[in-house]
């Protein structure tokens, strides 16, 4: 039995709200009018307003004037629609929400936050995919929490007990690892392939293995990589910091060319943005 006859096996497939789906082919089709997708977001009240929200941010200038969902469209454009869609049908995917379920979003926001600071820094990526990416790249953590709640709950102490990080025990315990997970749900529920393939290889071994994806993928991946490793560092959605944990973020930074001093004013950067993301998520 191979890994995705095992996962298929052992995970489900947890449902992406019609919803999204719906938005997600509308913003994918070049002869869709704004009308039709703005009637099929408002007919789901959080993603309208959400993306309102995010209309009426500073980042647009538009200082609360936009109130309608087609002006919205218009202000911010499909792609980041359809960025505020993927991440609004991840946030749905948690069954629960207890302790353990926060934190893995807290990580989520995390990754999130530091790939966009990260996307910026290097240049020739779109730092709106890169938080998209960073905000999925561990969904397969939560399809493996969903489907088998209790080995998940082992595998998580033995984290928290060993200061290590998920990757390095999961496939001791389940078989497969979350990225795997990550990778094929992310095909089946139609995700862009580009982001499928960013999420199934952000654990990568070494860079050469990335060396047959697309050169934004791969930058991608590496900053994916990054972020996560920060996050981990820092303890974002682990129980505490983990300056000494060994992890491959100096091998990323040499990649994406970030110096000693610039990646500790990234560092501080991060530690501002995500107290203020993690707000908004909690009240948007």
């Amino acid at each position: 039995m191979n890994n995705a006859e095992l996962i298929l096996k052992s995970c489900e497939i947890p449902a992406v709200p019609m919803v999204a789906v719906k938005v997600l082919k509308l913003v994918n089709d070049p002869n869709t009018d704004i009308d039709t997708l703005a009637d099929t977001i408002i007919a789901d009240q959080a993603l309208a307003a959400r993306v309102l929200r995010v209309a009426n941010s500073a980042y647009y200038g538009a200082r609360g004037n936009i109130d309608t969902i087609s002006d919205a469209i218009v202000m911010t454009g499909f792609m980041t629609i359809k960025n505020i869609v993927l991440a609004a049908a991840t946030r749905n995917v948690y069954k629960n929400f207890g302790l353990l379920e926060e934190k893995l979003w807290e990580h989520s926001i995390g990754v999130s936050v530091a790939a966009g600071i990260l996307a910026r820094e290097v240049g020739g990526l779109s730092s709106e995919e890169a938080t998209v990416a960073g905000l999925l790249h561990d969904v397969g953590k939560v399809v493996m929490n969903n489907s088998q709640p209790e080995l998940f709950s082992m595998l998580t102490e033995m984290v928290y007990n060993e200061h290590i990080t998920f990757a390095q025990r999961e496939k001791e315990v389940f078989g497969f690892g979350h990225a795997e997970v990550g990778g094929l749900f992310s095909r089946k529920w139609d995700f862009p392939e580009g982001l499928c393939d960013v999420i199934r290889r952000h654990h990568f071994e070494q860079y050469d293995d990335l060396l047959d994806m697309a050169p934004t993928e791969r930058t991608l991946c590496t900053v994916i990589a990054l972020a996560d490793a920060l996050c981990v560092r820092l303890g974002v959605g682990y129980q505490g910091p983990m300056p000494d944990i060994v992890l491959r973020d100096d091998e990323c930074r040499d990649i994406l060319q970030i110096g000693d001093d610039r990646y500790a004013e990234i560092d501080q950067t991060f530690k501002k943005l995500y107290i203020e993301e993690k707000s908004s998520y909690q009240t948007g």
